[in-house]
């Protein structure tokens, strides 16, 4: 059997590692357009990196291989070289992405290394199947996961396939590097939101930008139909007089209409004081909303005879804030300071007398994000 001629990868020698690190590490903090917006997948490749490595083992080493007879001198192997270094170094770079000219040039390395390596084989008896010169080895990833690596294969100019196991990763696959491809180049065909202009007939829908264009003006239309179907659910809140009394910072809002951002729901069993039992009460691990300084704020609960509701307070928490009304060893009843044991709590629930409270949260807060909090828009 005949051989492969396989001259050594760049990966193989030597790469601009710092680069690539910087790159990668600057990522983590890139939200907008970025995959892990997508779905939040753990053990997420950089894309930077995965640009980098693949590149990296798809371009031979320009370095001479006395076995191969293939290659440069010493002198012209380190000037190629460093050309590759700096294909790479403009590749990670976030702001090239989908810069075509870069790709570009990364793309006529990857072409180059591959004929070179068709040619050394060109006696191979499989040549016509396994070295044609005009055909790029496909890519395959079988454990794709969050889809990094296929993704930066595709962008290199690759027939790229991945696999895996997860449905999830499924899905997150299919909608970067099946879907995509089968619209490129095509104008959105959605009707535009009410109120915007028909974009220039001549405007660039190159790569996926008609797809993105269509998921937005789907986007927009889900929103809106959303808001006819259930928002009289979630009410916004008008600032008043009697309100900005009690929180000043609230006063460049006031006479507005804030929109509820967040309703903190806590679950409730009936007192087990005889003197409170028709009151539902709260089962609150802290009544903390933030913690961080110079931001904080706290629920208070405010009890009116034999009824309670809850104030929001801007400042730093009393030592009770953070205690709540449950911790492990069970609770305590708001109202009477009456220790509801576990025991209480579970037959309560098992009883179908578990119920709920939730108090709004107005958009000027600064806010955690609790553990239980249904999020409105």
């Amino acid at each position: 059997m005949t051989d492969i001629k396989k001259p050594k990868k760049l990966i193989e020698v030597a790469l601009p590692l710092d680069d690539i690190n910087s790159a990668a590490a600057r990522e983590k903090s890139i939200r907008h357009g970025h995959p892990s917006t997508l779905h939040l997948w753990w053990s997420r490749k950089p894309l930077a990196a995965a640009r980098a490595v693949l590149f990296a083992q798809l371009v031979n080493d320009p370095g001479y291989q006395r076995e191969l007879g293939y290659g440069v001198n010493k002198k012209e192997a380190e000037r190629k070289r460093e050309k590759l270094f700096q294909i790479i170094r403009d590749l990670v770079q976030w702001e090239n992405t989908n810069n075509e000219e870069v790709l570009n040039r990364a793309r006529e390395a990857i072409w180059e290394s591959w004929r070179e390596t068709c040619y050394l084989n060109r006696n191979h008896p499989q040549a016509a199947e396994l070295f044609n010169p005009d055909k790029l080895p496909a890519f395959h990833d079988p454990f794709a996961g969050g889809g990094a690596i296929p993704l930066e294969a595709q962008r290199l100019g690759l027939e790229s396939y991945a696999s895996d196991l997860n449905p999830v990763a499924v899905m997150i696959n299919k909608a970067m590097i099946e879907i995509p491809p089968k619209f490129a180049g095509q104008a959105p065909v959605g009707p535009l939101p009410e109120g915007e202009r028909q974009p220039d007939m001549i405007e660039d829908w190159a790569g996926a930008k008609g797809l993105a264009e269509d998921v937005r003006r789907y986007g927009h239309w889900m929103r809106e139909e959303a808001f006819k179907r259930i928002g009289h659910l979630y009410p916004k809140i008008k600032i008043t007089p009697e309100m900005v009394a009690e929180r000043p910072d609230l006063k460049p809002y006031e006479g507005k209409e804030l929109t509820v951002i967040a309703w903190l729901w806590a679950r409730t069993v009936k007192s087990p004081n005889p003197a409170f039992s028709h009151v539902d009460v709260p089962l609150v691990s802290s009544f903390v909303l933030s913690s961080k300084k110079g931001k904080e704020a706290w629920v208070e609960p405010v009890i009116e005879g034999d009824q309670y509701r809850f104030e929001v307070r801007i400042g730093t928490p009393p030592d009770w804030a953070a205690k709540g009304t449950v911790k492990r060893t069970g609770g305590t009843c708001i109202m009477s300071q009456t220790a509801m044991p576990f025991k209480y709590i579970r037959e309560e629930g098992k009883a179908g007398r578990m119920g709920e409270r939730k108090k709004p949260v107005k958009k000027p807060l600064p806010m955690p994000k609790p553990p239980a909090c249904p999020i409105t828009a």
